[in-house]
């Protein structure tokens, strides 16, 4: 999410559930993870069984841990076998869960093969690396190893003390090293509980801040001088005055070379990066917006973006659709209750119930429109143009859930 899950930090919901600590507030508050019955598998699901497993990872040039989650094609569970029910924890208390629609499993043995290839997932802003579990476990099925890394302070549970606009900066900075330090361990380390990871075929896929990542693992740039001219000029108030002293003032561009696409769920990034900025980016991308989307507005956000891309570029418009239509965090807020709808506001609910598309036909456009495009340019069949043409085109839209 490109802002807060709820307005306030849990520090000051716990202040106001009466709790003098925070997690037995939590549990007070009936914040504890409930589920939802579940639901149909997409629609687009493949054929291969997917596994899942948490894998930590350091980064010791950065003095940095990552807790990743992945998905991979796996062999097919014992009949009696339990898929996941995905847990989010806040200060040791599970705050939501999250059943799999899929039938993943946790830890079933990687199938057997040629290596993969690898989608690299960068949560929204204050999320976690479950709030895209429908995408990945779909994007498994098809064969693809998905690895998706909670952005250390910059978390749902950092979300407790507060995420400072410095904070908030250098998120920006560490999320695309985030994603190059995962790639390094999925493919020069291997970890075999996986399976075989193919580093020449390499995508990422970011929604709103994550977004922002996203393209600058292809290659997009941020004028560090020309932001520093405009707060100098008296843009105090402006969030990217603070990506000053983390960036410098001269001009960034990451762009990790093994990279060789990116999609963007209804991202941010456009403000950061402006046209020329965006325009830096060299790699083919999907752009995918949500028309009524009031957090980043479709034409303020998803459609500047798609019109600064030089390069490949395609667009897939989901309408009736808001900030969250395309992920899990409706699910993950309705698991969390009545706190996280009531102080989260409007941005926890902006794409959830009544009036948008439901999550499933969210998910089954989104998926469909992905898989074609790595398909055509990760995977480097041309065949798939088609496919991806077809996946674009606009559908009969559907009313709320």
């Amino acid at each position: 999410m490109n802002h807060r899950l709820w307005p306030v930090s849990l520090g000051s919901l716990a202040r106001l559930c009466g709790g003098v600590l925070l997690s037995s507030s939590i549990v007070a508050c009936g914040m504890v993870g409930r589920l939802r019955p579940p639901k149909a598998p997409p629609s687009v699901m493949g054929s291969a069984p997917v596994g899942v497993t948490t894998l930590e990872i350091d980064d010791a040039r950065r003095d940095r841990h990552l807790t990743v989650e992945v998905w991979y094609p796996a062999v097919a569970p014992a009949p009696a076998a339990e898929p996941v029910v995905y847990e989010v924890e806040v200060a040791g208390i599970t705050v939501a869960r999250l059943r799999s629609a899929t039938g993943a499993h946790r830890d079933a043995p990687a199938a057997d093969g040629a290596p993969r290839p690898l989608v690299l997932l960068s949560h929204g802003y204050a999320s976690g690396r479950y709030q895209n579990v429908g995408l990945a476990e779909l994007l498994a099925s098809h064969g693809y190893v998905v690895a998706a890394p909670d952005h250390a302070g910059n978390t749902m549970g950092d979300m407790v003390f507060g995420i400072s606009a410095e904070d908030r900066a250098r998120s920006a900075l560490d999320r695309p090293q985030d994603l190059s330090r995962v790639l390094d361990a999925l493919t020069a380390e291997a970890p075999t509980r996986v399976g075989p990871v193919d580093a020449g075929r390499v995508a990422v896929i970011g929604h709103s801040y994550g977004g922002r990542a996203a393209l600058a693992m292809v290659g997009a740039r941020f004028d560090g001088a020309r932001q520093q001219r405009e707060c100098a000029a008296g843009a105090e108030g402006d969030r990217r005055c603070a990506m000053v002293p983390v960036f410098g003032p001269r001009g960034y561009r990451y762009r990790d070379p093994r990279v060789k696409a990116a999609v963007l769920l209804t991202p941010a990034g456009y403000r950061f990066y402006r046209d020329d900025g965006v325009a830096a980016a060299d790699a083919p991308t999907l752009v995918v917006g949500a028309r009524e989307d009031r957090t980043n507005p479709f034409g303020e956000f998803h459609r500047p973006v798609f019109e600064a891309l030089r390069g490949q570029r395609h667009l897939l418009e989901l309408t009736p659709a808001g900030h969250l239509t395309a992920t899990d965090v409706c699910e993950l807020v309705d698991s969390i209750g009545f706190f996280a709808r009531t102080f989260g506001g409007e941005r926890a609910r902006d794409g959830c119930g009544e009036g948008f598309m439901s999550d499933r036909e969210a998910l089954d456009r989104v998926g469909r429109a992905t898989l074609a495009f790595l398909s055509l340019y990760v995977d480097e069949r041309p065949e798939a143009a088609f496919e991806l043409a077809e996946a674009l085109r606009p559908t009969v839209r559907t009313a709320a859930r």
